[in-house]
């Protein structure tokens, strides 16, 4: 019989068997920790150091329950974890890596207790009178204790693909309907004549904005600004996108003699994918009409967006909060059943804070279980 099971060895997963001595990981993959290795470019932003009020601001879903988290295991408290380990933090701007900039350094560190590794897959969980069987493929695994953190949907080569999903519904809890975020966005008209430049916009969705850098790609948008607002989004929708560009009436003073693709301040082949034949015109050479359409282009153009699910490093979705006691990360329908991580109906913004969110739920979750062995 294991004492803890741990499903999913991705970021929470891991980070829970680090707290906990006689944890036994089940991992379907040949290794643990893929998804965590290509986090931050592979330099893994693995928290951001700020206060907790300021933190809520970049989480999505319940907020007493996110609160109530955060509060439990602040980002100090999983830079101390870590550094225990032999990873020193560099603060950049808030987002903290480890100093050697390689996410393999923060993976050796969450292995420290060389935790004993089951590979395969769960197959079915079934709750017995007091403890839990669990099959994979041909073998079954009896557990007193289970932390459920499988992650959600994003990046299914590393095993993050929703197959957690089923083991939750079969054990009686409710799934709010999984959706990619944090995702690169697909756009309609894309802008793809462009693709490659980077650039500063404002994306708008009624009375939502968000301002960032941007990647044109062949089908959309990439980057800061493209990831945060995918949650948004929820399928096509229509949005409007305000490029970094001057007012056309001052340009006409100034710079009337020149081409409009080249006097704007975004690259030219941007301005050519925004307005077609009127960036190769002169500025002085613009009708009214063509210079309202292209101001009107540059400031609010509308596009058709959705989230991109083969890019997406987030799930929306997942176990819905009021499910879960949140001082504990324990199943409010079934005893010894925690949750961790992404498989949580929470979401969060790039920058530190889906892996803050993981160490947080998987610390909660193994300081309960701890604190029951004592009793």
């Amino acid at each position: 019989m294991i004492e803890t099971l741990i499903i999913g060895g991705g970021a929470a997963g891991l980070y829970a068997s680090s707290l906990l001595t006689d944890a036994v990981i089940l991992e379907r993959n040949e290794s643990c920790g893929r998804k965590l290795l290509l986090t931050g470019g592979g330099r893994c932003n693995y928290t951001h150091l700020s206060p907790v009020s300021e933190l809520l601001e970049h989480y999505h879903g319940s907020l007493p329950f996110i609160r109530k988290v955060l509060y439990s295991h602040t980002p100090e408290d999983i830079i101390r974890h870590l550094k225990k380990f032999g990873v020193t933090p560099v603060n950049e701007d808030g987002k903290i890596f480890p100093s050697s900039g390689n996410a393999a350094d923060v993976l050796k560190a969450l292995l420290c207790n060389q935790q004993r590794i089951i590979q395969g897959r769960a197959d079915s969980i079934i709750k017995k009178d007091d403890f839990f069987l669990i099959k994979t493929g041909t073998t079954s695994i009896e557990a007193k204790n289970v932390i459920i953190a499988t992650g959600g949907m994003a990046y299914p080569h590393t095993g993050s693909d929703g197959s957690g999903y089923h083991l939750i519904k079969e054990l009686g809890h409710c799934i709010t309907p999984p959706r990619p975020v944090l995702a690169p966005l697909n756009l309609e008209p894309s802008l793809k004549e462009a693709e490659g430049v980077s650039t500063y916009i404002t994306i708008k969705k009624g009375k939502k904005a968000i301002s960032g850098m941007a990647v044109i790609t062949k089908r959309g948008i990439s980057g800061p600004v493209a990831e945060d607002f995918s949650y948004l989004l929820n399928g096509k929708e229509k949005i409007a996108i305000k490029f970094d560009a001057p007012e056309l009436k001052a340009l006409r003073e100034t710079k009337g003699s020149a081409l409009l693709k080249n006097s704007l301040s975004i690259p030219p082949r941007l301005a050519k994918a925004i307005l077609g034949d009127i960036a190769e015109k002169k500025i002085a050479n613009l009708s009214a009409k063509e210079e309202q359409e292209a101001s009107e282009a540059l400031s609010n153009g509308i596009y058709t967006a959705y989230p991109i699910a083969q890019g997406a490093m987030s799930t929306a979705g997942g176990v819905k909060t009021a499910e879960i006691n949140a001082s504990t990360m324990e199943s409010k329908l079934i005893p010894n059943l925690y949750f961790a991580g992404d498989i949580i109906d929470v979401d969060a913004d790039c920058g530190g804070y889906s892996l803050t969110w993981a160490f947080a739920t998987a610390y909660i979750a193994t300081a309960t279980i701890a604190s029951h062995k004592t009793i």
